[in-house]
């Protein structure tokens, strides 16, 4: 499904991304793993189509990903139908003015209809517990709450693959364990898995693998 071939990337003329070479198939679940500055983050805004690659290609299902492809706008849509990003900082994800508001968003871009998309928020609220948090504002939300809501938002989407930074970065406990169950059960639902980490245990109880970025 994802095909990374030489992949460099540089901030203002540092290098991130050093010929990175990656395939990820269907149903995988793969971590990026390294130090702090080892471009993990980058990577995952590469495969998002959020950034592109300054040398080497990225190939999503036979598609070379390229700025010209994403401003086609029917593809764009089909792109981000198909991966959803979890960013490691709620903060940048949340946007809208309730957290209802927030997970129907994403379904309504997909132009699906009002019946279609207050099902979907139903069903993300209940699963992720968050159903007395349907009028309130992102920004007044715990992290833990927070990193639930920017979740549900990508769960009404319900793409195929699933991308995250850093999942159990900055919770508690107890969301940290409802977390891993829950990415637990996404992979167990086949669904596609590329996530960052720092925690091995993380890692080992979810990932088939791991690839290197130090």
């Amino acid at each position: 499904m994802i095909e990374l071939k030489g992949i460099c990337y540089a901030y203002d003329g540092n290098p991130v991304l050093r010929s990175i070479n990656l395939s990820i198939g269907k149903g995988e679940t793969v971590a990026l793993y390294g130090a702090n500055g080892s471009g993990k983050s980058t990577l995952l805004k590469l495969i998002n189509g959020i950034i592109f690659p300054e040398v080497g290609e990225y190939w999503f299902e036979n598609e070379k990903i390229t700025p010209k492809l994403m401003r086609d706008h029917k593809y764009s849509k089909y792109f981000h139908q198909r991966i959803g990003f979890v960013w490691q900082n709620p903060d940048v994800q949340l946007f809208c003015g309730s957290v209802e508001e927030e997970l129907a968003f994403g379904p309504e871009q997909m132009g699906l209809s009002e019946s279609e998309v207050n099902q979907r928020v139903e069903d993300a609220l209940k699963l992720l517990g968050i159903e007395k948090l349907r009028y309130r504002a992102p920004y007044y939300l715990s992290g833990g709450e927070k990193k639930k809501t920017a979740i549900a938002s990508i769960l009404t989407m319900n793409p195929t693959i699933w991308t995250l930074d850093e999942p159990l970065s900055a919770l508690d406990e107890q969301t940290k364990t409802w977390l891993t169950g829950f990415l637990l059960e996404l992979k167990k639902a086949g669904k596609t898995i590329v996530f960052s980490s720092h925690d091995s245990n993380l890692i080992k109880t979810l990932a088939d693998r791991r690839f290197d970025m130090n």
